[in-house]
């Protein structure tokens, strides 16, 4: 379902309604006119049925919803570990001694910028940043081959590494969560559910056209909504409601305002 994103969100859900709508009051009109004599003539029979088939999609449409949804939340919360680890290590290279404080601050400058110049853009067509992943394993390079001479040295050493740990298994799931959607059987599943629940309207027996034109309209519009829904929130890093990379935008507005320098003993 990635090839959504190639359109607005504004632009896709009214059409995406419109096709619904399209399809579900053609088969709607044309189950009128042809088959007549096969509409049911009790509606109080055909109720329970399609009040089960929609109770069934009902609940699985709102486990998806409730699904992507967590999945979406849990993205932007790893985003902001990715980002917080970023300024963190930052902030701890301050007690490492010269010239490894100032590469690895300068290294993780770089790492912030290309997130959000390079790496964002990237993920909203699938992509990575090989630049970023470059840098990460140098900036771990750098650490591992450092050679503490103090005790407070190798502790610094120890928390620094498993800050890059922290913001490299970050970006790991990040990319990972940008990869990963709703399985194609699952949305087989959900359109043939409510393929066989909006054609289980046509056998009522509605006097009206017009009302029996609008309640099967409704519920296929409402159908809609709810895919589309599912459909923007499945990748989270796509789509014109996508995480966005503010939480690396802060980390450069911010990291560098409570530098201290051991040298100059000033902040």
């Amino acid at each position: 379902m990635t090839w959504i994103y190639d359109f607005p969100a504004w632009v896709f859900m009214p059409v995406a309604i419109a096709v619904f709508c399209a399809i579900a009051g053609g088969g709607l009109l044309l189950v009128r006119r042809y088959g007549e004599r096969e509409r049911i003539t009790h509606n109080d029979v055909a109720g329970p049925i399609i009040g089960t088939a929609g109770t069934i999609l009902a609940v699985v449409l709102s486990f998806m919803v409730v699904v992507v949804w967590q999945e979406y939340d849990a993205s932007a919360g790893n985003v902001q570990r990715e980002a917080s680890a970023l300024a963190d290590l930052h902030h701890l290279a301050l007690g490492l001694p010269t010239p490894l404080r100032g590469v690895l601050q300068r290294d993780l400058d770089r790492y912030a910028e290309i997130m959000v110049a390079d790496e964002w853009p990237l993920m909203q067509h699938g992509g990575r940043s090989i630049r970023a992943h470059d840098l990460a394993y140098t900036i771990e390079r750098d650490l591992v081959a450092y050679a503490p001479s103090t005790p407070r040295q190798e502790t610094l050493q120890t928390r620094a590494l498993a800050l890059v740990e922290t913001f490299a298994d970050a970006r790991r799931q990040r990319l990972f969560d940008n990869d990963q959607g709703v399985p194609k059987l699952m949305w087989a599943a959900m359109l043939a559910l409510s393929a066989i629940t909006i054609a289980f309207t046509y056998l009522f027996r509605v006097d009206s056209v017009r009302a029996h034109l609008f309640m099967t309209l409704g519920l296929s519009a409402i159908v809609a909504v709810i895919f589309v829904l599912i459909a923007e929130l499945d990748y989270p890093f796509r789509g014109d409601i996508r995480i966005g990379p503010e939480p690396f935008e802060h980390v450069i507005a911010t990291v560098h305002e409570t530098d201290y320098d051991p040298a100059k003993g000033d902040y």
